[in-house]
């Protein structure tokens, strides 16, 4: 037993030395690529030398920095004339008008990144930690565990908007809420500051693609998923409220989705603020059938430095490989998780296949197959893992020559694992009649289908064409189907047909 003892003692020790080690290394490394910012950085330090919890949380902030940035957006005009956007200083309504006046002038939206690690300056920081560990000692905060603080609490931002200075002003005006209520937990605290943001923030689709700050949200009360999301994070953080943001791509409607979580006693409570209030539960993420997750992504502020150096990478570029993103599928969703084994299509070229063993799974989302899970090809199969079935997927790969090729054919996989290609056989037609979009009736609707051969959709030729419905009588059986209208609009979803009844995704 002693020798056990002194085997695991050790393993211990290493572990840690590794740990901090590699933490050093990763501070190191940070400083090097804030170049001409590094001194702001230093003096950071240095301010924190001799307070031991204030200085890690400095380290954990800096050497997370170069993985985090602000996604600054701007128009310009062809004489290369610059107009940024303040939606503060405009009418909610108005912000429409003004983006179509500016792009029929001929302006375009410049994206412009700024990284953290050569732009945040000492001052913010240090204001940051000290309003951060200002709040540290109240009841639902002193329990957290150090590392929880400072993922989830300490970051000065969630996503990619503009770093706010509003922290200390948000203490003001919601820490004394959660003192006259007697908050003593995170999740009851979360729950406190949701019913105060449901009085100040609603959600709204702003129509413009310019991505919104803190301080314009807060300032309109009104914005889409990630605005809210960002100004959630961003309250909470502040009142001391350890939270995250998770996000997913639909599989069985277009586009995708965002919300929060709070987390309690190591387990998350996921909520929509200024809506749902956190549960137990994900009911408001399965409470119709097409808001159901096949994947779950969590957006963290420390970088998973395993995603940063991906071994035999192919080259793509995708969010799936951002270090900030971390698959939280099996911890997250309450369906039945599946792993998906699928073989190559053994029509696939050789020129089609990729040197590296990345694969992707990929769901039909906006005219597109849209990559939603990272996978592994080992010889001639395909594998993912914690996927939610009942649903329509196809798998592609990436070469620098070729681009994203399709891999497998499309596939329905059932609850179970049980998997269905759809490989169209033209030989074996069947008859359909189908629904023309009301709001769109007048317009010229096409009947496609997926070609296994040409990777493509292929269009059909009707036999009857209504106000109302379109006939055909050729479609090949087993096929995947996709009824479109020329003007894009969300959610024209695929299709196949089984026992003679539709079954969209």
């Amino acid at each position: 037993m002693k020798k056990i003892y002194i085997v695991l003692s050790l393993i211990l020790i290493l572990t840690f030395r590794y740990y901090y080690e590699h933490e050093d290394k990763m501070l190191d490394k940070a400083l090097i690529y804030a170049k001409e910012n590094r001194n702001e950085l230093k003096k950071v330090l240095k301010y924190y030398k001799n307070d031991k919890e204030k200085l890690a949380a400095a380290k954990f902030l800096i050497r997370n920095m170069p993985y985090n940035y602000t996604l600054e957006q701007y128009y310009i005009s062809p004489k290369k004339e610059i107009f940024k956007l303040n939606t503060m200083e405009y009418n909610p309504d108005s912000i429409k008008e003004i983006h179509d006046s500016l792009i029929l002038n001929g302006y375009i939206i410049k994206n412009h990144i700024k990284y953290d690690i050569n732009n945040i300056n000492s001052k913010y920081l240090i204001q940051n930690i000290e309003a951060a560990f200002s709040i540290k000692e109240k009841p639902w905060v002193k329990k957290i565990p150090f590392d929880s603080f400072c993922k989830y609490i300490l970051p000065y931002r969630s996503q990619i908007e503009k770093p706010s200075c509003l922290r200390d002003s948000m203490i003001k005006k919601f820490v004394p809420i959660l003192e006259s209520y007697h908050a003593k937990t995170s999740l009851q605290a979360c729950l406190i500051i949701n019913n105060e943001l449901k009085k100040i923030m609603k959600y709204k689709k702003i129509d413009t693609p310019i991505y919104p700050t803190i301080d314009e949200t807060y300032s309109s009360g009104i914005s889409a998923c990630d605005g809210l999301c960002n100004l959630g994070t961003f309250i909470m953080r502040a009142c001391g409220i350890p939270i995250s943001i998770e996000q997913t791509t639909w599989t069985k409607m277009d586009l995708g989705h965002s919300w929060c979580a709070v987390l309690d006693e190591n387990k998350f409570y996921r909520f929509f603020p200024g809506e749902n209030d956190p549960n137990r539960d994900t009911s408001f993420l399965s409470s119709k059938r097409y808001l159901h997750p096949a994947k779950i992504y969590r957006r963290t502020f420390d970088a998973n430095y395993n995603n940063i150096k991906r071994k035999n990478d192919d080259g793509y570029i995708s969010h799936l490989k951002d270090p900030l993103i971390k698959d939280i599928s099996y911890e997250s969703i309450d369906d039945t998780l599946i792993d998906i084994k699928i073989p190559i299509s053994k029509t696939i070229s050789q020129k089609y296949k990729s040197k590296s063993d990345q694969i992707y799974l990929c769901t039909f989302n906006f005219y597109k197959w849209t990559p939603i899970a990272i996978g592994k090809k080992i010889d001639s199969l395909c594998y993912f893992e914690n996927v939610v079935g009942d649903n329509i997927f196809i798998v592609s790969n990436y070469t620098n020559e070729i681009g994203m090729q399709y891999i497998t054919a499309p596939f329905y996989i059932n609850h179970t694992g049980k998997i269905n290609l759809f490989i169209p056989n033209k030989n074996n037609s069947q008859k359909i009649t189908l629904t023309k979009n009301k709001k769109k009736s007048n317009m010229p609707h096409t009947l496609h289908y997926w070609d296994t051969n040409l990777n493509n959709f292929i269009s059909l030729k009707y036999d009857q064409s209504t106000d109302s419905t379109q006939s055909y009588s050729q479609i090949p059986s087993n096929a995947l189907l996709w009824f479109t209208i020329p003007e894009k609009i969300t959610n024209q979803r695929v299709f196949f047909i089984e026992d003679k009844k539709i079954r969209t995704y």
